[in-house]
């Protein structure tokens, strides 16, 4: 139904219909105005040409300008070791692409490697010592945190050997700091050094032994995408 468009009652009866339920009114002057936008839309539609519209395709780095520093690392959430593309403006972390160069991961980023750059700037980061000071945390240098935990420790192994301290080494060490790890192990004086990864995935080792023999991998990752593989879905594999 059309109304006047200075009619008070017509603003009154859109808001009724609203909670009633019921269909809106609608004034002259807006049924011209939105069949306008509707006609020059259509027609705007109509003068495109056949080579107008194109695929989209990726614009590279979503920072840009000259301050910005592209920066490679390695992803460290697992062994597949995926390229990042860091994005630095002023020393800052600003953004990050997976490596299209990489014949790792190709230009793709599983939902952890997307997000690693929250590691760096989440808010809850631990970036420095930490001590509990009359039931609150406080600040404390990295001098004073090593001297307190190495005497702590000194006092462990005098009263109770070297074999009552148990090592356990980080998934995110790379191959160097897992050897140092295990040398401070044997210089401290005992056997007692485990590594979390080993820890993690003590299931998919004894299934991987089960099914292959062997409870690790002993190929590359290039080596399973380069292979000739044949996959069953289902039914009788002779078919």
């Amino acid at each position: 139904m059309l109304t006047k468009r200075k009619s008070g009652e017509a603003s009154r009866a859109k808001h009724q219909a609203v909670v009633a339920g019921l269909p809106q009114t609608l004034d002259r002057r807006s049924f011209l105005r939105r069949s306008g936008l509707v006609a020059g839309g259509l027609a705007a539609a109509g003068s495109l040409r056949l080579g107008a519209v194109r695929e989209a395709k990726a614009a590279g780095s979503s920072a840009v300008g000259p301050e910005t520093v592209i920066r490679k690392n390695i992803c460290t959430h697992c062994s597949v070791g995926c390229t990042v593309t860091a994005e630095v403006v002023n020393g800052v972390w600003v953004g990050q692409e997976p490596s299209w160069a990489s014949p790792i991961n190709r230009g793709t980023h599983c939902a952890k490697g997307a997000a690693i750059r929250e590691l760096v700037h989440g808010e809850r980061r631990l970036k420095y010592p930490m001590k509990i000071v009359n039931g609150e945390w406080q600040r404390i240098s990295w001098e004073q945190a090593i001297d307190e935990i190495s005497e702590k420790l000194k006092v462990i192994r005098e009263k109770n050997g070297a074999d009552s301290v148990y090592w356990l080494g980080s998934a995110k060490f790379t191959n160097e700091a897992a050897y140092l790890f295990r040398k401070l192990g044997a210089f401290w004086g005992t056997n007692n050094v485990d590594h979390q990864a080993r820890i993690c995935h003590s299931t998919t080792v004894a299934g991987v032994a089960n099914t292959w023999g062997y409870g690790a991998q002993t190929n590359s990752y290039n080596d399973i995408r380069n292979a000739k593989t044949m996959i069953i879905l289902g039914g009788n594999p002779a078919e």
